[in-house]
C-alpha cells in the first residue's frame, strides 16, 4: 500500500526512469524482495530496523548503527548496519547515472522497503527485539498463522488485515487522509527524523508481554497506521523523486 501511494506522486521523470528501470514491474510489485532475499543475503538482516533503546533521547548513529554479531560476520566491520543509514546508501547509488544498472534495481528495491520499514513503529526500538518478544493475544487468537502472536507481527499486519479491506480500498483512504489532513506539508525530513518520530510512537502504542490486542487497542492506535502509512507513501516519492530526476 505505500507503494502504491508512492506511485501516484511520483513526477513525470520519476515514473520515466522507474520505468526504464523495472520494465512491466511498479513499486508495488517490488515491495517484498527485500524480505525475501533476506536468507540468502545474510548482510542485510540488520538492514530492516534500527535499535533505538528504549531510554534514550532518539537516534544515534555511533551507538544504533554498529551491532557486532558472530551469526553474521559483516557486522563486525559494518558500521552503518541500520535502515536509516541504509536508506541514505541506496539513495545516493539510485541517483548515481554511474552506477550500474543492476546496483540502481537493486538500491530502489531496497528503498521502497526500507522507507516502509522505518515507518513502522516497532521497527525503530530495542527493546524485546522490537517487540518481536511479546506476546500477545490478537483479536481473540493466541496464534497467528503457525506462530505466536507478537506485538512486532501485530503492527507489521494484525491492525492492517483488521481493517479487512482491499489493498486499493485501503490505497484510496489513505489519499483521502492525506488530502483531508494535508500531509504532503509533513512529506520532507530525513531518515533520522522519521526514525524519531516511529521510535515515539512505539512508546505510546507498546503492550506488556501477555496483553490482549483487541477492538478497543484498535480504535484507539489505528489512526498511527493510517497516518504512518500515508506518510511513508508521501516520502518515498518525494525521495525517488529528488534521487531520479537528476
Amino acid at each position: 500500500m505505500i507503494a502504491d501511494v508512492a506511485q501516484d506522486h511520483l513526477s513525470t521523470l520519476a515514473q520515466r526512469a522507474v520505468l526504464q528501470l523495472l520494465g512491466d514491474d511498479d513499486l508495488a510489485a517490488i515491495s517484498t524482495w527485500a524480505d525475501e532475499v533476506r536468507r540468502e543475503r545474510r548482510e542485510t538482516y540488520g538492514w530492516h530496523f534500527v535499535d533505538i533503546p528504549w531510554n534514550a533521547s532518539g537516534f544515534d548513529e555511533q551507538r544504533d548503527c554498529y551491532h557486532p554479531n558472530g551469526k553474521f560476520p559483516s557486522t563486525v566491520s559494518d558500521h552503518r548496519n541500520c535502515i536509516v543509514d541504509r536508506i541514505e546508501i541506496f539513495k545516493s547509488v539510485l541517483a548515481d547515472h554511474h552506477a550500474s544498472r543492476s546496483d540502481r534495481i537493486e538500491a530502489l528495491k531496497f528503498l521502497v522497503h526500507f522507507v516502509a520499514d522505518l515507518h513502522q513503529p516497532l521497527h525503530a526500538i530495542a527493546e524485546a527485539k522490537g517487540g518481536n518478544d511479546v506476546h500477545v493475544v490478537q483479536f481473540g487468537s493466541a496464534e497467528c498463522g503457525s506462530r505466536p502472536c507478537d506485538l512486532h507481527g501485530t503492527w507489521d499486519i494484525g491492525l492492517i488485515e483488521h481493517a479487512h479491506r482491499s489493498e486499493r480500498d485501503y490505497a484510496d483512504l489513505l489519499e483521502q487522509l492525506i488530502a483531508r489532513q494535508k500531509l504532503d506539508l509533513r512529506a520532507g525530513g530525513t531518515p533520522h527524523q522519521w526514525a524519531n518520530e516511529s521510535f515515539r510512537i512505539a512508546h505510546q502504542v507498546w503492550m506488556s508481554d501477555g496483553s490482549s490486542i483487541d477492538e478497543n487497542y484498535y480504535r484507539r492506535n489505528i489512526h498511527f497506521v493510517d497516518e504512518q502509512l500515508a506518510l511513508a507513501g508521501l516520502r518515498l516519492a518525494k525521495l525517488l523523486n529528488e534521487a531520479l530526476e537528476k
